[in-house]
């Protein structure tokens, strides 16, 4: 349900999600004020906010069982007094679920893509896990470790993932750069290490 501040014309839809989905809303979304403590506003990714718009719906949503016991969580969703109008201020227990997975989809991309990155150095997969816990401040209570290894050895998959290739090229022309200005290499010698 939509709530509006007494202070400012701020709405918010207050939608359920797992922990660690509302961990990363909040640090790539929030946009708080002295009202507002979490409130994530998902203007900045255009895809992300229209699709939540199309989700909304003005009725009101019955309460759906299966969407309270799934989700530990709820998290403030931003929107506009015209999005309230013209749109709605609620998501049906079919829309939120469907939110989530792709939520919970973006997240895990970048549990994968992270993960993958750290993997070129040896680290064990308990060390990747805890420099993504750190980076990204998903909590054991957001998102437990064992589930965390499960999905990383369920589906990574490091060949054809664009993110990955972009991080191995950064690296690669890091490297070469490092090689070059010690000596180990010239400077011809790195022009030709960089070629596609």
């Amino acid at each position: 349900m939509a709530k509006k501040s007494n202070k400012q014309d701020r709405f918010a839809v207050w939608v359920p999600c797992k922990g660690y989905v509302k961990r990363w809303l909040l640090a790539n979304f929030n946009r708080p004020d002295e009202y507002w403590q979490e409130l994530v506003n998902l203007s900045p990714n255009r895809e992300f906010a229209d699709d939540f718009k199309k989700r909304l719906t003005r009725a009101e949503a019955r309460r759906d069982s299966s969407v309270k016991g799934r989700y530990t969580t709820r998290v403030a969703i931003e929107i506009t007094y015209d999005t309230f109008q013209r749109y709605g201020w609620e998501l049906t227990p079919t829309e939120t679920l469907r939110w989530n997975t792709k939520m919970e989809s973006e997240v895990k991309q970048v549990l994968h893509t992270y993960n993958a990155m750290l993997s070129v150095t040896g680290l064990s997969i308990a060390d990747r896990i805890k420099r993504f816990r750190n980076a990204t401040g998903i909590t054991e209570l957001d998102w437990d470790t064992d589930s965390i290894r499960k999905e990383l050895q369920r589906n990574s998959k490091i060949s054809g993932n664009d993110d990955f290739e972009q991080i191995v090229k950064k690296i690669e022309q890091k490297c070469w750069a490092i090689l070059s200005k010690s000596g180990h290499i010239t400077e011809q010698g790195k022009e030709l290490y960089e070629r596609d």
